[in-house]
Formats: C-alpha cells, sequence, structure tokens
C-alpha cells in the first residue's frame, strides 16, 4: 500500500506546465473579419427593410438603422433583467440574427442554410444554423443571454463569431459530405 499512497501524493505535487495559463480568464477580443461583418450588417439592413413597410427608414445609413430598428434600449435591457421576462424586442432580435447569419453563410459557401430560432416567455431557448443534416451553429439562450443586444458592437461581433463557428464545421464535414451531399449523413 505504501507505493499507492507514494505515487498519489506525487501526482498530487505535480504541477502541469501552461495549467496556469489555460485558466478562465477575460477573452480575447479576436479581429473581426470586415469582409464578413460588412456582409452581416448588409443581409441584417436588408432583413429590417423587410419589415419596414412603407420604407420610413430607408434613408438611414445602415449602422443608424440597425440601431434605430434591430437595438434595444438600456430600458428594455433593465425590465428585461429585472423581471425575467422576456421583452418583445427581444423576441424580434433572435430570430432576425439568426436569418441574416445563415443569409451570410449561403453567400460564402453556396449551400442552403435554414435557421430556426425560438425563445419563451423566460428567455431560454436556442438559435440553430443548420444544411441538410449537419447543424452548423447552434446557440443556447439562457435568460435570454447575450440578447438583447444594445450596441452594433457587439450584435456584429457575435454574428462573426456565429459564422466562422459554421464555417469551421462546414469545412471539416466537406470531406464526409463530398460523395453524396448534406443529406447522406447517417445518424
Amino acid at each position: 500500500m505504501e507505493p499507492m499512497a507514494n505515487e498519489s501524493a506525487a501526482l498530487q505535487g505535480t504541477v502541469i506546465p501552461g495549467a496556469a495559463a489555460r485558466q478562465r480568464s477575460p477573452r480575447a477580443r479576436k479581429e473581426l473579419n470586415p469582409e464578413t461583418a460588412d456582409a452581416l450588417i448588409r443581409r441584417l439592413c436588408h432583413l429590417l427593410d423587410a419589415g419596414d413597410f412603407f420604407g420610413r427608414n430607408s434613408s438611414l445609413p445602415p449602422l443608424e438603422k440597425i440601431a434605430k430598428l434591430f437595438l434595444a434600449s438600456a430600458g428594455d435591457k433593465d425590465q428585461s433583467e429585472f423581471n425575467c421576462a422576456v421583452s418583445p424586442k427581444v423576441r424580434q432580435q433572435v430570430p432576425l440574427l439568426f436569418q441574416a447569419m445563415a443569409g451570410v453563410m449561403e453567400e460564402r459557401t453556396g449551400l442552403m442554410i435554414q435557421s430556426t430560432a425560438e425563445i419563451n416567455g423566460e428567455g431560454f431557448g436556442r438559435g440553430l444554423l443548420y444544411s441538410g443534416r449537419v447543424i452548423v451553429v447552434l446557440k443556447s439562450l439562457r435568460a435570454g443571454f447575450p440578447f438583447p443586444f444594445t450596441s452594433a458592437e457587439k450584435t456584429i461581433s457575435y454574428g462573426v463569431e456565429c459564422i466562422e463557428e459554421g464555417m469551421a464545421w462546414l469545412e471539416k464535414y466537406k470531406e464526409m459530405t463530398s460523395a453524396h451531399g448534406l443529406l447522406s449523413l447517417e445518424g
């Protein structure tokens, strides 16, 4: 029994190199791909224009249009955090952003990317981007987080990160689906 005790004592004192560097820390901001960000802004503006029936905001610049029609106010955000109910602004933001991300991915890949996003009254739900049988982006929403977005920069960075994640998944499964397409995956 002594050898085991000595081994466990030796293991407890062992320090894994680089373990301290892997501990949780604030995420380092990654440079956004400007082409992807511009495409996301353009797609989001097209979706907002589709809902602007009388064209009242059609002459606004893209970022101002997003700020006026898409972003939530600080009051909306405080209301969502206070009573755990989701504001109508959040219920509008979730599907619009996922539709815009799907459109950008369609442009980039040439594949048909579908989006579905749902959020219940308490702020729980999911956003999903998929092509055929391959789920390329799956985001769980807990208490509405990260929604509601109150700044265009955070919105665009979240969208670009999701798009890049989805493009990485499509690249990963490219070889598996090259023979019969995305609908051929079993499972």
